[in-house]
């Protein structure tokens, strides 16, 4: 049964990834032939923001003037480890949403993403309970210079099961993790294209590297619905805010001008404020501050041309934290991620609106 199960997955998924690529198609073919070339007008206005800019455009192209469609599919092998500081029993959440589909859209300066885990995707171990987990996510990232970038992000999680090694280890299908995520950075080599490396908004034209200083702010709400976060009554919510500080370095290797990889670590050091609300009238709520530790680094592999570009990557974050009562958090995160995306042209009403925000605000 479980076989048939995860088969039924599969070929669900291929039928859907066999879509998205269609209706790709149909798009591209719309297109006649003269549009795959380059035009004029976008080497003329990737000379004017290399010169704008201050970079050399033998390092790095951008193509700011396309309309970039992305698609991917992820692998999330995210836990949360928690060992409470009274009973020493380890509780080990894994998601039941292990898989999502991603899509997003980049125009100028500006990045819209959604990805979401659909019902046919769902590891819900044969449990009925984990049925109606449910897991998605949406961002909004932009450059508000050449070397500034902004990332804001919402992320939703809920249904997970305790893999700790016990037999019968319950599942909680009501767990949830609600996560708001901001990070601000610099990137100092401006011959470095980190738009190359996350978006393909840019193709790195010749190996570089840059130091990649950032700062993170995250605020969670942690439902956890498991009997061991308890001393006088069960803990109802774990409201976390999160400011931490990582340097981080990243370097594109490119083989060819198209064909690349690049490489990063990002080590940090931050402060953590979380408050306990307990079920509990007997027990008070109760506010710690702790000092939390995060790394993260990853490895971005694939081939970047004119209009098509295709990859995989993959992303792996540690965090760390503990309280007062010497309970000990420890999340780790593998995102492993298939990508596919193409270019349009855009068109004069959206150079337009855009432009306005470019000039008035210097985007």
């Amino acid at each position: 049964m479980y076989l048939f199960f995860v088969n039924f997955q599969f070929v669900n998924l291929l039928s859907f990834m066999r879509f998205l690529v269609f209706v790709l198609f149909l798009v591209i073919v719309r297109q006649n032939v003269e549009a795959q070339k380059m035009r004029p007008y976008d080497e003329e206005m990737q000379r004017k923001h290399a010169e704008l800019k201050g970079y050399d455009p033998n390092y790095r192209v951008n193509y700011f003037e396309n309309i970039i469609l992305r698609t991917m599919i992820t692998t999330n092998l995210s836990r949360l480890e928690y060992t409470s500081g009274v009973s020493k029993l380890p509780v080990d959440l894994r998601p039941a949403a292990k898989y999502q589909l991603g899509f997003s859209a980049d125009y100028k300066f500006l990045a819209i993403g959604i990805s979401f885990t659909p019902s046919f995707l769902l590891d819900t171990k044969n449990l009925e309970e984990l049925e109606k987990s449910e897991s998605y996510s949406v961002s909004l990232n932009f450059f508000y210079s050449d070397q500034w970038r902004q990332e804001l992000g919402f992320s939703y999680n809920k249904g997970f099961f305790n893999d700790n090694g016990v037999t019968d280890a319950p599942t909680y299908a009501n767990t949830s993790i609600s996560t708001i995520e901001g990070s601000t950075f610099y990137i100092a080599n401006n011959n470095f294209s980190y738009r190359a490396h996350y978006a393909q908004t840019e193709r790195q034209l010749q190996s570089a590297g840059s130091l990649v200083p950032r700062i993170r702010y995250a605020f969670s709400v942690f439902k956890p619905n498991i009997m061991t976060f308890e001393s006088t009554g069960s803990t109802k919510t774990i409201n976390s805010f999160d400011f931490l500080a990582q340097l981080g370095y990243l370097y594109t290797f490119v083989y060819h001008k198209k064909w690349f990889a690049t490489v990063g670590a990002h080590p940090g050091i931050g402060y953590n404020i979380s408050r306990y609300n307990y079920e509990s009238n007997i027990k008070k709520d109760e506010t710690f501050n702790n000092v939390s530790l995060l790394f993260s680094s990853g490895l971005n592999i694939g081939y970047n041309s004119y209009r098509w570009f295709f990859g995989l990557s993959y992303d792996y974050r540690n965090y760390n934290a503990s309280n007062n009562l010497q309970e000990d958090f420890s999340s780790d995160t593998n995102v492993f991620s298939v990508y596919l995306g193409y270019r349009l042209n855009d068109n004069k009403p959206m150079r337009k609106f855009f432009g306005w925000f470019e000039d008035t605000f210097g985007f």
